[in-house]
Order: C-alpha cells, then sequence, then structure tokens
C-alpha cells in the first residue's frame, strides 16, 4: 500500500507516513565531545586561571596578615600569626608546582628581616621575648632572598643575644647555604663568613659544631682557614662537622679526622642519652667516607672498610648499623 501526499495549508506536499523519513542515528562521540567537553574543558581552565589568580592574591593578602598578628601585643594572635606564618613557608618551600613563591619574595623577607632586627633590639630576658626572637631567626632560615636576610642573622649570631636565638641563626644560614649550594649559586657574603668565624671561636662547642657545619656550604677557598682551626678542636662533634665540611668539597684534608670519629664508634657499646650527637657524628663520617671512597688509596680504604663493618655488627643504635651496611657497600664498590 502506498501512501499518498498530503498538502498543508502552504500547498507543500508532506509525506504522509514516517517511512520517507531519514533514519535517526545516535549522536557520535565526536559530536559528543564538540558539544559538552570542549565548551566544558574552556570553562574550567578559565575557572582554573581565576582560581590560581585568586589564590596568589589571597597568599599574598595571608602573609601580610599574619606578620600582623606576629606584630600584635595580644599573646595569642601572636602565636597564631607565627605558627600560620612557618606553615605558609613550609607549604611554600616543599611545592613542586612552578610560579610565585613566599621563600623568594623580596618583601616577605624584607619584612620579617627588618622585624627581626627590631625585636633583637630588646634587652629583655623574658622568655617570649626570647621565643619570638628564636622563632624569627629559625623562620628565616626558610627564605632565599639572601640580601635581606644574612645581615640580621649576622647580628642574631652576635654573643649579646640568647644562646637559642643564636644557635637558630647559625642553622638558619646553614639552611641557606646549604640550598644555594645545591642552586650552584654559593653564597660567598664577606660579612657572613666572618661572624661565622668570630661563632667558630666561641666557648659554647654546640655553637662551633654548627658554626663547621654552616661554614661547609660556602666556598672552601673562602672557608678553609677556619675549617682547619676547627679540625683540631677540643669537641668531637665539631671536628666531625669539620672533617664533613672537608668531604663536601672531595678534600682528603680530613681523612685522619674522618679515622678517629669511626674508630670511636667501632669501640662504642651504648649510646648516650636522646641528646647524645654521637650516633650522628658516625652516620655523618661514614657518609664522607662513602664520598671519599674512590679518592682513597687501598690500604685507606682497608682500614675505613674494617671500622665500618665493626659498626655495621655491634653498634648499639640500629640505624646506624644500617648505615654502616649501606656505607661498607659503597666502599667495596669503589675498588
Amino acid at each position: 500500500m502506498t501512501s499518498e501526499p498530503i498538502e498543508n495549508a502552504d500547498n507543500a506536499e508532506v509525506p504522509a507516513s514516517a517511512e520517507s523519513l531519514p533514519p535517526v542515528e545516535p549522536p557520535s562521540a565526536k559530536f559528543i565531545v564538540q558539544l559538552f567537553v570542549v565548551p566544558g574543558l574552556i570553562v574550567a581552565a578559565i575557572v582554573g586561571v581565576w582560581l590560581l589568580f585568586g589564590k596568589l592574591a589571597s597568599a599574598e593578602q595571608d602573609w601580610q596578615a599574619l606578620v600582623a598578628d606576629m606584630k600584635s601585643s595580644n599573646e595569642h594572635r601572636r602565636g597564631r600569626g607565627a605558627m600560620g606564618l612557618a606553615q605558609a613557608l613550609a607549604v611554600d618551600q616543599n611545592r613542586k608546582s612552578d610560579g610565585p613563591r613566599l621563600t623568594t619574595n623580596p618583601q616577605v623577607a624584607q619584612e620579617l628581616s627588618a622585624f627581626l632586627a627590631d625585636i633583637l633590639k630588646s634587652s629583655s630576658q623574658k622568655p617570649i621575648v626570647i621565643d619570638q626572637q628564636a622563632f624569627l631567626t629559625r623562620t628565616l632560615g626558610m627564605l632565599d632572598v639572601p640580601e635581606p636576610v644574612l645581615p640580621v642573622l649576622c647580628e642574631a649570631m652576635k654573643d649579646s643575644h640568647d644562646r637559642e636565638v643564636r644557635k637558630n641563626a647559625v642553622a638558619a644560614v646553614a639552611t641557606i647555604a646549604f640550598r644555594a649550594s645545591k642552586r650552584g649559586l654559593p653564597l660567598t657574603d664577606a660579612g657572613t663568613l666572618e661572624e661565622l668565624s668570630n661563632v667558630a671561636r666561641d666557648a659554647d662547642p654546640l655553637l662551633r659544631s654548627l658554626s663547621a657545619m654552616s661554614l661547609g656550604f660556602f666556598p672552601l677557598e673562602l672557608a678553609d682557614q677556619s675549617l682547619t682551626v676547627l679540625l683540631a678542636d677540643a669537641d668531637t662533634n665539631t671536628r666531625a662537622n669539620a672533617a664533613v665540611a672537608f668531604t663536601r668539597h672531595k678534600s682528603l684534608k680530613a681523612v685522619s679526622v674522618l679515622k678517629e670519629v669511626l674508630q670511636a664508634a667501632a669501640a662504642l657499646k651504648q649510646v648516650g642519652s636522646s641528646g647524645d650527637a654521637a650516633p650522628i657524628a658516625a652516620t655523618n663520617a661514614m657518609t664522607a667516607i662513602g664520598e671519599l671512597a674512590p679518592l682513597l688509596d687501598e690500604a685507606t680504604r682497608i682500614d675505613f672498610a674494617n671500622d665500618v663493618a665493626a659498626i655495621s655488627r655491634n653498634y648499639p643504635d640500629p640505624r646506624v648499623r644500617l648505615d654502616a651496611a649501606q656505607t661498607l657497600a659503597k666502599i667495596r664498590s669503589s675498588r
């Protein structure tokens, strides 16, 4: 049976049956992508850019608000600001993505350096003042803007300030110098080197030890004289740090000191209190020997291998024994 065309008001012929309509097909994947996904990606990109700039603007406002809190006369606001700023800088320092960073922001560095310089003028020995000074010196160690930061850390190292503040200042310089060295742009600031050399002559062995560690991240030609003096220091940990400092520059000057540290570790029967630095000194010395092994003569390598083997078997701290086993493998593979 055939369908007869019918006429509409415009006298146009319209098929009387659906049989003459084109077949209905489902939309293709390409069509769906064009219709929904592509516009969605464009919108997402626009929103992402908006969120990025919004986040950067928020971060800019946040650090300023946190610094303002740290300057407050209210103890709770000060504490909240200090903790918030430390967390913000730590997160910023560890993130992998590109973009502006608080840790390299000159304005952040200038503001915090000026703040520390101001509170260092206080002669108060109240714990709250000392804590704030110590916190800020430690915080400045997270920043990679040496120009405004190093001078105030040098001031904080002076013996007119509290031991905790001085200790944190030397450690802060060490962390800044370490990162600069890793970037291939070691610090060469003469004022900082002079102040570290002054600390290296301090009566406090902890400060001398930290000074040796920090000097090791400066170019050897600038730190050699001070480190050579520290190699003969009365304090074992100071000697060990000075020896490790020479090793960072592939120098064999401190081999005898490293030997002394490892012989003492091999003979150790009991680890001291939780604050004992002997395990750290042993691990650092073994790491140094592992790096120097290819440069040593066969007889010296064998001597060190024997000491490290004894440490791997007998040292009271299992973590040090593990470090010793790894170092021993490194020494043997360098033959």
